[in-house]
């Protein structure tokens, strides 16, 4: 059987923390750090382009693909500190999606899925100045966009209504809606950063950003002040959508607080003193539910994390089917 493809589009501001969320994907679904059940054992393996399009694996294109792995290339950024996407190229980022447990036959019939993940720099996808990108490359994602099946935006929690990117934000969220020829199927935004809230709390901090009470109390006062929900209301007669808070940062492992260190230079995860590389981060490291955007997006598969409208709106939770 062939592999279903699907195209997710990733969108925000610059400093969103849209390629985090990206980057720590994998190591989310790894280290069961989603919300879905356990039952469930997704895998998301990355993959070249040649791989994504069908070609066989011996073609020039996966030999060339696999001497530049980008998706192992932004892994490192974001172990070394995270860099900005860059501005003049749209990132592509290829995986296999597979589920092994128990799933819905009409999820299970269709796997492995094949995701094409873009993701452009803050410029780009929601500007502060029409003039910071080059016109061909905004118009090249615009093209992407209408050719998407779902949109994952990235918004931090802390400063999500800042600058002009937030009208181009609502502009864009409305011609996504009057445009008759997008193939946009579902839409989770996701706000980032939410371990920074917990900060004060010390080792409560996971068990409370743990509880989805919690976690809708947070978006329910977030899009409140959202200038911007009118037009995802619009989008929302023909696209489902979704809400949900999630860190790429996390807590730390054990001692259960946000990780941030406070004594580190900018910010930086806790590491482990006298360790180089990566492998540094990985013993106190946990992202939180940060491939659970990918995974709705290419599932359907709603999860006690992921809130629609009529729950933001008030429906409590023990009433949502």
């Amino acid at each position: 059987m062939t592999p279903e493809t699907l195209t997710i589009c990733l969108v925000g501001p610059r400093g969103s923390g849209k390629s985090s969320l990206l980057a720590t994907a994998t190591d989310c679904i790894v280290q069961n750090a989603h919300g879905y059940p356990a039952e469930l054992r997704p895998t998301l393996q990355s993959i070249s382009r040649a791989a994504f399009h069908g070609f066989d694996s011996s073609a020039k294109l996966d030999i060339l693909d696999a001497q530049t792995d980008d998706y192992q290339r932004l892994r490192r950024d974001f172990a070394a500190g995270g860099a900005p996407t860059e501005p003049s190229r749209l990132g592509e980022y290829f995986f296999r999606l597979t589920l092994n447990g128990e799933a819905p036959p009409a999820r299970r019939d269709k796997a492995p899925i094949l995701l094409r993940v873009i993701d452009a720099a803050g410029a780009v996808a929601v500007p502060e100045d029409s003039a910071e990108a080059p016109p061909d490359l905004r118009e090249d994602f615009a093209n992407k966009l209408q050719s998407a099946e779902a949109i994952v935006l990235a918004l931090p929690l802390t400063r999500f209504e800042d600058g002009a990117s937030v009208a181009n934000l609502a502009r864009l969220l409305e011609r996504l809606a009057l445009s008759p020829d997008n193939r946009l199927k579902r839409i989770v935004v996701a706000f980032t950063q939410y371990e920074r809230l917990f900060v004060q709390l010390g080792p409560s901090a996971f068990t409370y950003a743990c509880d989805p009470a919690v976690a809708l109390h947070v978006l329910r006062r977030s899009l409140q002040a959202a200038r911007w929900s009118d037009a995802l209301r619009a989008l929302e007669r023909r696209v489902a959508v979704r809400f949900i808070a999630l860190s790429a940062f996390g807590f730390v492992k054990t001692f259960q607080n946000p990780n941030i260190d406070p004594h580190g230079e900018g910010e930086r995860r806790f590491r482990r003193k006298g360790i180089a590389g990566p492998r540094a981060f990985t013993e106190f490291w946990r992202p939180f539910l940060t491939a659970d955007p990918l995974l709705y997006a290419a599932l359907d598969l709603d999860n006690a994390f992921l809130f629609d409208f009529a729950a933001i709106d008030g429906a409590p939770i023990s009433e949502r089917s």
